[in-house]
């Protein structure tokens, strides 16, 4: 059984799709320019044998004239040879399909650095990127100020039930908020799951399980983010009130980090503390009101 999760929409745009198959477009067209290549010499091959026996393969015939230069007779010898003119046309469809993707920018996203001869070329600005990182994390740290903050502690009241608050919502709700943060400051988004059994996928229980024996939220990232078949994940596996839970994010396209690790893990944490102590003191109040009443 799972609490209602929360799967946003983590559109993938025409470029990342084309930058995610354009290594695979190249290779295959390589491929198939090799096995043409081989293909046609093993058909030449067998064709020459078949017409003009093996001795074709060690003593070519030579039709020019005894007259003509060496130039030309070393030329007519390449041009006759159809052998020669498969291997020179798949070098030359080779070359043309190279360079086909070097002057196509998608070829360039994974480069960060392009050396061509003596000229080399700086395709991610460093200082942007530092620039860029700085303020994620700095965003991030504002997340967890708020969390500690009043302000979060007393949202908790909107979710109280009687003189329980509900802990499903209220840590929803703050993950929605995340959420919601990450997607408009950071153009990150994510999705999350709050599991409350230990029926999970296999990708996921391996992280649960590690989760579970550390104490802590534990992430993995794939080796290759621009692979847009599989997701990152951050997994954390807790108790509240002898229930367990498990907090699945997961992304496309988002690296989870080392702050983000933290941010979870105070978020559960900060959610915890409040509600017991929000619980205890609206306890406190309602055994207070009920002996004024008596």
């Amino acid at each position: 059984m799972s609490v209602p999760s929360n799967e946003m929409n983590q559109k993938r745009t025409l470029w990342q799709w084309i930058s995610f198959i354009t290594p695979y477009v190249y290779s295959t067209g390589i491929v198939l320019i090799i096995g043409w290549m081989l293909s046609a010499a093993i058909i030449n091959g067998i064709d020459t044998v078949k017409h003009h026996s093996w001795k074709a393969f060690f003593l070519p015939t030579n039709s020019h004239a005894d007259g003509e230069s060496w130039v030309n007779t070393v030329a007519y010898a390449i041009i006759d040879s159809n052998l020669n003119n498969i291997i020179f046309r798949g070098i030359f469809l080779l070359i043309i399909w190279v360079l086909l993707f070097l002057m196509i920018p998608v070829a360039f996203t994974r480069l960060k650095r392009f050396k061509l001869f003596n000229f080399e070329f700086e395709v991610e600005d460093k200082e942007q990127a530092a620039i860029q990182t700085v303020e994620i994390n700095g965003g991030k740290a504002k997340l967890m100020a708020y969390l500690t903050s009043d302000d979060a502690a007393g949202k908790l009241f909107d979710f109280l039930e009687g003189t329980v608050i509900n802990y499903q919502e209220a840590l929803m709700y703050f993950l929605d908020e995340i959420q919601a943060g990450y997607h408009q400051h950071f153009n990150a988004s994510f999705s999350y799951i709050v599991h409350k059994d230990d029926n999970l996928p296999p990708q996921i229980e391996e992280l649960a399980d590690e989760s579970r024996e550390t104490g802590e939220a534990v992430l993995r990232n794939k080796t290759d983010n621009e692979n847009l078949l599989k997701k990152n994940y951050l997994v954390y596996y807790f108790y509240f009130e002898n229930h367990t839970f498990i907090t699945v994010l997961s992304s496309y396209q988002h690296q989870f980090d080392i702050f983000d690790k933290y941010l979870i893990e105070l978020l559960h944490n900060i959610i915890n503390k409040n509600v017991e102590n929000i619980e205890y003191m609206v306890a406190l109040t309602s055994e207070d009101n009920e002996e004024d009443l008596a």
